[in-house]
């Protein structure tokens, strides 16, 4: 499918919508939705398959029911409005929703001018693939993940601003472009897209309202900020200065970086600084002792005690076996 085939393939008639032209109809999924609404895997993906596409069929109604697979669903035209967990809401054109598993769901009946794409994943390629490609795997990357995965704690879904976006609009037109054509490397390109369209969907989340804020008496101060200053600062910084910086007691920025990661600000920094070391040990030349001054390690023997124990191996034969590869 070329890229300006998929505009009137998405505006197509197919035979269900014919069938059920300007009609609410109830869409059946037989023999696949247990006694517990759920819909399993093998419905929709082949044995090797990760991701599944389609556009939501129009005027079609979808009960209640959840699923054992992630859906990411975008509004191409026209609007989406669903029940998520006893709660309806409607998503305008441009917008798009992810849904974690199991979620509690159903969809009401969309018009002849609703285009809905669907983009389905397993979670195991959600986990070991996809996350993994996001921008440089830092802290406001895993801000992102976390915002996902803590679905028992939160709603279990998010939104994106992401209504007169080109950027999310193209990702996902190319999307389809390469689910439909089956050319050489599509898959490869889908994994690209998709890489693109969770980087976009990232600064989306950053720099909106939906980014988490951190309350302290009058003073507000975005997570993600917070996030972005110790990923800059990581080489010099320590609880006392980042917490000057944000104008908050040590000990109250101390427990929402312990609530929000399960780590102490010390571990997560170090965290920081172990990834960084990797990137230099990968692809410089710099020997040991520079790049772990270069990292803010001023006792390279600490350095060496603190990689070896997160690796299970020594910087040298991180480089040696990453160099090879």
């Amino acid at each position: 499918m070329d890229i300006q085939e998929v505009a009137p393939f998405l505006w197509s008639i197919d035979e269900l919508e014919r069938k059920h032209w300007g009609q609410p109809w109830l869409l059946q999924h037989p023999g696949d939705i247990s006694a517990d609404k759920k819909i399993s895997e093998s419905y929709f993906f082949k044995t090797d398959q990760h991701i599944v596409m389609n556009k939501h069929p129009r005027f079609a109604i979808v009960q209640e029911h959840r699923h054992e697979f992630i859906e990411m669903s975008y509004v191409y035209a026209g609007a989406l409005t669903q029940t998520i967990n006893n709660k309806r809401i409607t998503l305008s054109e441009g917008q798009l929703i992810i849904l974690d598993t199991n979620v509690v769901h159903s969809i009401e009946a969309t018009s002849e001018n609703d285009i809905i794409i669907n983009c389905l994943m397993r979670k195991s390629y959600y986990d070991s693939h996809l996350i993994h490609s996001l921008a440089g795997n830092n802290l406001l990357t895993e801000f992102f993940v976390n915002a996902v995965y803590k679905s028992q704690e939160q709603s279990e879904y998010m939104i994106f601003p992401s209504e007169g976006n080109s950027k999310v609009r193209y990702f996902m037109t190319e999307l389809i472009c390469e689910y439909y054509s089956s050319n050489i490397c599509s898959e490869e390109a889908i994994n690209s897209y998709l890489g693109l369209l969770f980087t976009e969907l990232l600064r989306l989340y950053k720099d909106t309202k939906y980014d988490n804020e951190i309350d302290s008496g009058k003073k507000t101060v975005k997570m993600a900020d917070i996030l972005h200053y110790m990923e800059i600062n990581y080489q010099t910084i320590n609880l006392t200065s980042a917490a000057e910086h944000f104008h908050f007691h040590p000990n109250y920025l101390s427990k929402v970086i312990k609530d929000y990661f399960g780590q102490s600000f010390i571990k997560v920094i170090q965290n920081i600084k172990l990834k960084k070391a990797c990137l230099l040990l990968k692809n410089t030349d710099l020997n040991i002792a520079q790049i772990s001054e270069h990292i803010g390690y001023k006792n390279i023997h600490f350095f060496y005690k603190n990689f070896r124990k997160h690796f299970q191996m020594s910087p040298a034969e991180y480089r040696a076996v990453h160099r090879n590869t």
